[in-house]
């Protein structure tokens, strides 16, 4: 039996393939966007970390008008450079700085700002602050329908390790998925993540009584990207698409899947 054979369908392959490129090219355009932008602070006292936490040391603090530009974004904070080649972590959440329209370097000449003597940074952050949590999925697997659980854990603050239990409904054979994931996730708006993933596991192939044929297992490896939106407390809405390539006695196959579902965050060191 030809365990691949749910992969022929060569325009639905080619469909998702174009609509991963445009994913990656969108998440790449937005990203360097951010990375170009300048700004105008608004609030009369901003305060800029070390570090991307309320705990961090507040290394300055800078006054309305000023201009910095933006160099990374991790969650609710922003890496900014300012006065030159100083660069540090400022909070831009619901209770965080305000930001005016975009500014040019010239805004910027003959300003000097004072170092804090004791300055406090905003303790809570738009976000939940879970370290991992769990994701139900539907979604195309090939040509068939599949159900998918997943958990994860953050390892760093932006990359989490993932595994997933899948199901995959076929006419003529049942396919138990298990592998587990790298996942690293790049915040590209105030309720937007864009992610991208990795990884190894195992299909396994239940034929159907009257096939004829033996279960059959392949080790394969995946990888792709996807985005989720902040939705409300701890949870995400999630879509995701894959690539797998398997390794089989006849050879390497590929194929696609696509899913869509629900995370819901939770703090696992907490259980």
């Amino acid at each position: 039996m030809n365990f691949f054979c749910l992969c022929k369908e060569i325009s639905f392959s080619s469909f998702l393939r174009c609509l991963g490129w445009c994913l990656v090219a969108w998440l790449f355009a937005l990203n360097a966007a951010a990375l170009a932008q300048t700004a105008i602070l608004k609030d009369a006292a901003t305060p800029i970390a070390a570090q991307p936490s309320p705990q961090s040391k507040v290394v300055a603090v800078l006054a309305a008008g000023d201009t910095v530009r933006i160099l990374k974004m991790s969650g609710a904070w922003v890496q900014v450079s300012f006065r030159g080649n100083k660069t540090g972590w400022m909070f831009v959440g619901s209770n965080g700085v305000s930001i005016a329209k975009p500014a040019t370097e010239s805004a910027v000449e003959g300003k000097r700002v004072e170092e804090p003597r004791s300055t406090s940074l905003p303790a809570a952050a738009p976000r939940p602050l879970t370290d991992g949590g769990v994701s139900f999925h539907l979604g195309a697997f090939g040509e068939q329908f599949t159900y998918i659980g997943k958990f994860y854990y953050k390892t760093l603050p932006s990359i989490y390790v993932e595994g997933t239990f899948q199901y995959v409904a076929g006419e003529i054979a049942s396919f138990y998925l298990m592998h587990g994931n790298v996942k690293y996730v790049r915040p590209i708006a105030s309720r937007l993540d864009g992610t991208l993933t990795a990884g190894v596991g195992v299909i396994n192939t239940v034929p159907i009584s009257s096939a004829g044929n033996k279960s059959v297992s392949n080790m394969a490896f995946n990888y792709g990207l996807g985005v989720q939106r902040h939705l409300k407390n701890n949870n995400w809405l999630r879509l995701d698409l894959r690539q797998y390539a398997a390794l089989r006695p006849q050879g390497l196959a590929t194929f696609f899947e696509f899913a869509a579902g629900v995370a819901i965050g939770i703090n696992w060191s907490k259980l």
